[in-house]
């Protein structure tokens, strides 16, 4: 029981564990709940202060300070957009929360609370859009905190009735605001940790399948694995290039999941094409080629209505367009240069170097050397030439 309780507190229900591993995730959602609740506050700001202003019922200057803030909690949240890891978002969290401390401090110095529309409501509605760090012990020490700063000022500056009112307001708040909070910060945290179990469990299923695809194909043992790993060696060398200086962490995450699915469609030609020992047909080779549109397809009715958007997308176009060519002679669609999906091009490099040395029922492998030289010279041609200078580099 008491480490349920335990759990409850300072992990959203779930182990200590569960809640490191979705953390980057609950921060996802956390900023994206934060622009729009900041937009929100500023709306509100602005609206209470030209009430105050034009009616003269009271002082204007909460107002004033919930709009700058929230303003600027709007801006820096968009500044951020594109930074990695959990740190931004707490930043801005955090900082919105000294926000509504010195809100409520300044607004709590006003005579009386009949001079402001539903003070109390107010500074609740002020603080929901803080409710996102998801650690309950945390939000409701912060809960505390504003409603102390808050019954201090009131208590030193205002008559003894209005401190009275204060106190009721505030006690209030706070009952109603830590059960509220609880539950719904408990219920997402549980739906997040759900949809990462499910999505492992399909991410497991998708592998294996890929797995089931590489042992049909004699020649391919342990592709899949270095493909990934030649796959997440270019991600680390675009992540320090200027060009890809807008992609988000989440982007090389995805592309590196969805390495297995390149090609899955595999699964549906035939064992006498696919164990071909010697080279095929013009027939056979058009029958080959359909394995990107058959990838396409699978990944279409495994993961569309499952999967992420931005992951089903990146794993869709791994499958489809892995076998494009940048000057536009590749298949299926013939796409040419940049039209070319980036994370199609980034496993083609991986998958034919890949390819180079490997031995196959057709070829002999060729040395790292020589693989390296036909990458070098399809630069422009069959790969892009940045991705290619950046791929041989962690060839080095």
């Amino acid at each position: 029981m008491k480490e349920k309780i335990v759990h409850i507190f300072f992990s959203g229900g779930i182990s200590a564990e569960q809640f490191k591993e979705i953390y980057p995730l609950v921060w996802k959602r956390n900023k994206r709940i934060l622009r729009i609740t900041s937009i929100m506050s500023a709306i509100m700001g602005l609206f209470f202060m030209s009430y105050a202003l034009l009616t003269r019922s009271g002082t204007w200057i909460p107002y004033l300070i919930l709009l700058c803030g929230s303003v600027t909690v709007c801006i820096l949240n968009k500044l951020t957009e594109s930074a990695a890891g959990v740190l931004p978002g707490m930043i801005l969290c955090y900082g919105q929360m000294i926000l509504v401390c010195i809100y409520a401090g300044v607004l709590s110095l006003q005579q009386s609370n009949y001079g402001i529309p539903a003070t109390s409501i107010v500074v609740f509605i002020a603080l929901l859009p803080l409710s996102i760090d998801d650690r309950i012990v945390r939000m409701f020490g912060f809960m505390l905190t504003e409603s102390a700063v808050y019954l201090v000022i009131s208590k030193l500056f205002k008559s003894p009735e209005a401190f009275s009112l204060d106190v009721m307001n505030v006690a209030t708040f706070c009952l109603i605001g830590m059960v509220l909070y609880g539950v719904i910060c408990t219920r997402n945290i549980r739906e997040i940790s759900q949809g990462v179990r499910i999505e492992k469990t399909r991410q497991s299923v998708i592998s294996s399948l890929a797995t089931v695809v590489e042992e049909r194909d004699e020649d391919t043992g342990g592709h899949i694995i270095r493909v990934e790993e030649y796959v997440q060696a270019l991600s680390e060398k675009m992540k320090k290039d200027d060009k890809y200086a807008h992609l988000h962490a989440e982007f090389y995450r995805n592309v590196i999941l969805a390495c297995p699915m390149h090609d899955i469609g595999k699964i549906r030609i035939p064992d006498a094409i696919l164990n071909k020992p010697g080279k095929l047909t013009a027939e056979e080779y058009e029958i080959m080629k359909k394995h990107a549109e058959y990838g396409a397809e699978i990944v279409h009715k495994t993961m569309r209505d499952v999967a992420e958007k931005d992951y089903y997308d990146i794993a869709h176009n791994i499958a489809k367009y892995h076998h494009e060519r940048f000057d536009g002679a590749g298949y299926p669609e013939g796409l040419k240069g940049e039209r070319i999906p980036l994370e199609a091009r980034m496993m083609a490099l991986a998958d034919v170097y890949d390819a180079l040395i490997s031995e196959r029922v057709y070829k002999k492998p060729f040395s790292k050397e020589k693989a390296k030289m036909i990458i070098e010279e399809g630069s422009g041609t069959q790969f892009d030439p940045d991705l290619t200078v950046l791929f041989l580099e962690c060839l080095n």
